[in-house]
């Protein structure tokens, strides 16, 4: 019994060790099983480690701490904002979060298309049978969300993997 203390602190410390060595900080999880433990009077006792898995999940993204609108545009139903947001590494959860407080920071905001580079405003603004490739592109990586009608958020360009979604549904 001895002998599985002592090893048990060992695989903790050098868990905690391995957790420690480094820059970076990561989150991750590491699950180990004993088996096959055999002691028999004046034997040595024998334990095997398997080490199962490895998982590290490193979680990315970034609160929009400022934006600007560059276009407003009135209509009947409300505001329509073009927005551009700083260059950052952002998720699809940090853009819903971006879009759900400019909706309650504007109560009456009907729609609203996010950015990260101004050149990509303009090329939006540019009829979609009439842009360049180059116009595209920009579009392709810089336009990231919009909100449409009010209630749905429709992701778009590097994010359109996630689709589009009922606001509160």
């Amino acid at each position: 019994m001895k002998s599985r203390t002592l090893l048990s602190a060992l695989v903790a410390f050098a868990m905690l060790v391995a957790a420690c060595d480094g820059e970076q900080a990561e989150l991750s999880t590491t699950s180990s099983v004993i088996t096959g433990t055999t002691e028999t009077p004046g034997q040595v006792t024998t334990t095997t480690l398997e080490q199962d898995t490895t998982t590290t999940t490193i979680l990315r993204g970034e609160t929009v701490a400022s934006y600007e609108i560059t276009v407003r545009i009135s209509t009947d139903n409300g505001e329509i904002f073009y927005v551009v947001i700083p260059h950052g590494a952002y998720t699809d959860v940090d853009l819903e979060n971006f879009v759900g407080d400019l909706m309650e920071a504007n109560p009456g905001l009907w729609g609203a298309e996010v950015f990260d580079d101004e050149a990509a405003v303009q090329a939006f603004v540019i009829p979609e049978d009439q842009r360049t490739e180059e116009q595209q592109g920009l579009l392709d990586e810089n336009h990231f969300v919009s909100l449409i009608g009010g209630d749905t958020m429709k992701f778009q360009g590097p994010f359109a993997e996630f689709g589009e979604f009922v606001i509160g549904s």
